[in-house]
């Protein structure tokens, strides 16, 4: 399809060169011909005249607009893929990298400059490119059979014109890339000054956050005004060699034209050719200049599709299946963040349908432990499988497709409830959607909203209190049905009443499932079969309440410090 649209496009700009170069003919030899009288010439002109109109409007016109129409297409299925592609990288990547950039910074790669940059290239290249190469290149092969005096200076001021449009395309590229990375920047704190909004009127710090704005907007501003005006510059150091070139052409056109060398009407042409020439080498700067942009915009994107993810997906031949129903095993597992390790040699068993508690001090590594659990990062030693499989030969989403898990701050998207809560389960019916929010006790509320199931979530979730936020990412782990589940402090926000309600409700439905309960509140985990105590990356107490809280060691201390009595 690009093929037929550039060969289109080609000829479009072959019939600008006809165009180009009838005054030669039209004066030379039908106006000043001696053999014909003025009925022939008159004759001869209408012939020329129609041969014109059929050139430039059913060939060129006709041919453009065609081309135009599917590169226009083309143009639009590019972008799209490489959006995609991209994309769906960035949505492989491991946590690491998320954590280094920021999504206002990886949103304006998406639909910010860079793939503008490269739209607007792709654009002018296919549509534009073979268009105005083939009329310049069509017309020089004309003139070259002329007059060698007015061929070269011709081609002298090209030459030169040439020369100024491929430096200045490596320093667009500079320029461009320093825009870009400033925009990189203040994206992302745009964004986080954004998302903040609800914490910015809280602390009523209004004014200083419009500040910042104005800061970052000023700076980006200037970065912009210093690439236009360079940019400029170069068009204009562009603009003038042509000028020259135009002045070097008249001066030899009237020596030559004076000696007999030339007659009016090729002359006439050659000034009509140099400056029809302009326009089409006009185009093939600007094309110049855009390909600095999208150059420097290819290689930041090039960059992020180039990064590896610390937790690579294994290729297709060696991938195993993480096993449902499975025992769950640590072997000598030791993870970093950085350089000081947050897991230290640990070794666990965790059987099939049991129910563990992790408990620690914030910062002891019971949320990295789960996240290891689920392949959301791989250790640096050691290994975590599910009945026997290491997860390392495992995908990431089938290993997290077993579990249900409720975050401590769980995210809802911009959609209504129903689609929210069956993001795991997208063919789930109404009656099963309605099951789950009444086990989760979060039934009621969703009754009293206005459009109920239909109702639309906010973004984030910001028209949901904490606690109802809390039991729908309950609900929706529920209707899921896994084999494993994992609670991150997931009845933190819920009153007590509302807190036992959920506890007996996982009373009921977590016998014959493994439950992962990571909580600081002692109450949550009164019922654990297992609780496991972390200190410092490291496993110190493993045992059931009633035994930790009567031996010596960090669980006593806790239930003495939060005053917990068991009823």
């Amino acid at each position: 399809m690009l093929t037929v649209a550039v060969l289109m496009n080609a000829f479009s700009g072959v019939a600008i060169s006809v165009q180009t170069l009838a005054p030669k003919y039209f004066i030379d030899d039908i106006l000043l011909n001696p053999a014909l009288d003025n009925a022939g010439k008159l004759r001869w002109s209408v012939i020329l005249a129609a041969g014109f109109l059929v050139t430039t409007i059913i060939w060129r016109m006709l041919l453009w607009h065609l081309s135009y129409r599917m590169f226009t297409r083309i143009r639009e299925k590019v972008v799209c893929e490489l959006r995609s592609a991209f994309f769906r990288h960035i949505n492989y990547l491991c946590l690491r990298f998320h954590v280094r950039h920021q999504s206002g910074e990886l949103f304006s790669f998406l639909f910010g400059t860079p793939l503008t940059q490269v739209q607007t290239y792709f654009h002018q290249l296919t549509m534009m490119g073979p268009h105005c190469a083939f009329s310049a290149i069509t017309t020089l092969v004309v003139v070259l059979f002329w007059d060698p005096f007015l061929t070269a200076v011709m081609f002298v001021a090209l030459a030169a014109s040439t020369f100024v449009m491929a430096r200045s395309r490596d320093r667009v590229k500079t320029l461009s890339h320093d825009y870009q990375e400033r925009e990189r920047q203040v994206s992302g704190k745009v964004a986080d000054l954004i998302r903040g909004s609800r914490h910015v009127q809280l602390y009523a710090i209004e004014e200083d956050i419009i500040g910042q704005f104005r800061t970052e907007a000023d700076a980006i501003g200037r970065q912009m005004v210093r690439r236009d005006v360079r940019s400029h510059e170069l068009w204009m150091t562009y603009e003038g060699v042509g000028y020259v070139g135009f002045a070097a052409l008249c001066v030899t056109g009237a020596w030559r034209y004076l000696n007999g060398a030339v007659q009016i009407g090729e002359l006439a042409a050659y000034l009509s050719a140099y400056t029809a020439l302009a326009w089409p080498l006009n185009v093939l700067f600007q094309i110049s200049q855009a390909r600095g942009g999208a150059q420097a915009s290819l290689e930041r994107m090039a960059a992020v599709m180039d990064t590896l993810s610390s937790t690579p997906e294994p290729d297709e031949m060696s991938r195993e299946k993480p096993l449902a129903n499975a025992v769950i095993r640590l072997e000598g597992v030791t993870f970093r963040y950085t350089e000081t390790p947050i897991i230290k040699d640990l070794s666990l068993t965790i059987p099939y349908g049991q129910t563990v508690a992790l408990v620690g001090a914030s910062g002891s590594g019971k949320s990295t432990l789960s996240q290891l659990i689920v392949r959301l990062y791989d250790p640096q030693a050691g290994f975590v499988s599910i009945g026997g499989v290491d997860l390392k030969n495992c995908s990431g989403r089938d290993v997290r497709r077993l579990f249900g898990i409720v975050p401590q701050q769980p995210y809802f998207f911009r959609a209504s409830v129903m689609d929210n809560i069956r993001l795991l389960k997208p063919a789930a019916t109404e009656g099963e959607i309605w099951n789950a929010l009444e086990l989760a006790h979060a039934a009621e509320f969703v009754r009293q909203l206005p459009d109920g199931l239909q109702t639309l979530i906010g973004e984030d979730g910001t028209t949901l209190s904490g606690g109802q936020r809390q039991r729908l990412a309950i609900a929706r782990a529920l209707l899921a049905g896994p084999s494993y589940f994992i609670f991150d402090e997931a009845t933190s926000a819920l009153d007590t009443v509302s807190e036992r309600n959920i506890q007996d409700t996982l009373q009921k439905i977590l016998p014959g499932r493994t439950a992962i309960i990571i909580a600081h509140r002692l109450a949550t985990i009164r019922n654990c079969e297992r609780i496991l105590v972390m200190q410092n990356g490291r496993l110190v107490q493993d045992g059931d309440y009633q035994t930790l809280a009567g031996m010596p060691g960090p669980f006593a201390e806790m239930v003495r410090e939060h005053g917990f009595v068991e009823n």
